[in-house]
């Protein structure tokens, strides 16, 4: 029987090369999109991929594309989920964020995993030996000043992972953590717009003061980390997790970021934080 995936975010970046890549390997690929077009996926891929639109922060709409993939495989279960819709925004300092544009960047980045992992339980139970792979990010490793609200919904959607895998052990659905670094998408790309976007979202009265104190962020990640082709990445998720036997809790792909989690495990927490300071050249006050 041939194997089939369910990818969330499929229309570009690390989603449209995985589906690329499983296509290629001849397996029947479910893919979403919802801003991004997926025409150009489309042209480079066979006739058994399938792109469906999904708003993944509609819980709606995640029960309907559930409905319409158990109706195609009938009797058959789903092979894996690839959860790996996500989104940036609501840039600033903590004090100053738009609590309704990081209400929704939780709405996508962690409530959709997780109403699509509830939505689609029930078709990877059927297959007798399904897997999950959730898309975290090496930014859960990160102290981002003046960007905090992405590495916080990747956090969260860490913990969640971990508890998972533990849950779904005993139905023989295994689960990992895909934590992504340095890999070239629009995500990574910090452009003039993001950072003008960056100090307005900070009021006037207060913007000097962080000027003073902090840089753009996007600015130091873009020096200090090597990105590679979404292509490539894909290649190595699929060597080192797909094809694996037995799956390991967490990944780390990408260059230049299995210090990270190395670094946590041994550094001091006032360490690691002098660390990110001068990373992202936070000017303390002098006393």
């Amino acid at each position: 029987m041939r194997k089939s995936a369910f990818i969330t975010g499929a229309a570009t970046g690390i989603g449209k090369a995985l589906a690329l890549k499983l296509d290629s390997m001849g397996w029947n690929v479910f893919g979403t999109y919802n801003r991004s077009p997926p025409d150009d996926l489309i042209k480079k891929a066979s006739s058994r991929l399938t792109m469906i639109h999904c708003d993944i922060s509609n819980p709606e709409e995640i029960q309907n594309v559930a409905k319409s993939i158990e109706n195609v495989l009938q009797n058959n279960g789903l092979s894996l989920l690839i959860s790996n819709a996500a989104m940036t925004g609501a840039p600033g300092p903590i004090e100053c964020l738009n609590l309704d544009d990081f209400h929704f960047l939780m709405e996508v980045n962690f409530w959709g995993p997780l109403r699509i992992c509830q939505a689609f339980l029930p078709l990877l139970r059927k297959s007798g030996s399904a897997r999950i792979i959730i898309v975290t990010s090496t930014s859960v490793y990160l102290t981002i000043p003046l960007g905090s609200t992405y590495p916080t919904s990747k956090s969260a959607l860490s913990a969640l992972t971990r508890h998972l895998r533990i849950e779904m052990e005993p139905f023989g659905i295994q689960v990992t953590a895909l934590e992504p670094g340095g890999v070239k998408t629009k995500m990574t790309s910090f452009s003039k717009e993001e950072e003008t976007k960056l100090w307005a979202a900070i009021p006037p009265h207060l913007l000097e003061s962080y000027k003073q104190h902090f840089s753009n962020p996007g600015d130091q990640i873009e020096q200090s980390f090597k990105l590679w082709p979404p292509r490539r990445f894909a290649e190595k998720v699929y060597k080192k997790i797909i094809l694996a036997k037995k799956w390991k809790p967490v990944y780390i792909i990408g260059p230049g970021v299995s210090a990270l989690p190395i670094m946590h495990r041994f550094l001091s927490h006032r360490r690691v934080e002098k660390f990110f300071k001068k990373l992202f050249g936070v000017k303390s006050v002098k006393s």
